[in-house]
């Protein structure tokens, strides 16, 4: 009986043993380590340095999965990001014709070819579950300004 609990012991061992060497392995690559902080880094929001961060460490280890999907979610994020900056660039500048006491057709028309151009990049966005749930809103509110300023420049055109 002594035998076979000296026989465990030593086959605890040497398991906690191995997960101690991958763990390590895993902490001190590099790799790992960098996609780690893209994760953080997404957590957060900072989807630019994350998409950074998740490059660099799918290029130091092209297996190394995380950094993979950090890469990709990363980049469609910021498709969001960057849409709703330019929403928000092109509701000042429809804001600013807005203002005028008459707007012109030749500004009308500019106005109509943003509204087309922001909604037809929102159509090309693919949000997938992993993407921040208000950064999809925000967005698909700046969709649904721009198809119904589309459509009330349409009925005056």
């Amino acid at each position: 009986m002594a035998k076979s609990l000296n026989r465990y012991k030593y086959w605890i061992l040497l398991t906690l043993g191995f997960l101690l060497l991958m763990g390590s392995y895993f902490f001190f690559n590099p790799s790992y380590e960098k996609s780690l902080e893209a994760k953080v880094h997404y957590s957060m929001g900072d989807y630019q340095k994350a998409y950074v961060l998740s490059s660099e460490a799918y290029a130091l280890e092209p297996y190394n999965r995380m950094a993979n999907s950090i890469m990709v979610q990363s980049k469609y994020a910021l498709r969001y990001v960057n849409y709703n900056t330019e929403a928000q660039e092109y509701l000042k500048t429809i804001s600013a014709y807005a203002k005028q006491e008459k707007i012109t057709l030749a500004e009308q028309m500019r106005i109509k070819m943003m509204c087309d151009i922001m909604i037809d990049k929102h159509h090309k966005m693919q949000p997938t579950i992993l993407i921040d749930k208000a950064l999809v809103q925000e967005s698909l509110r700046y969709y649904e300004q721009f198809v119904d300023l589309h459509e009330k420049l349409i009925k005056t055109l």
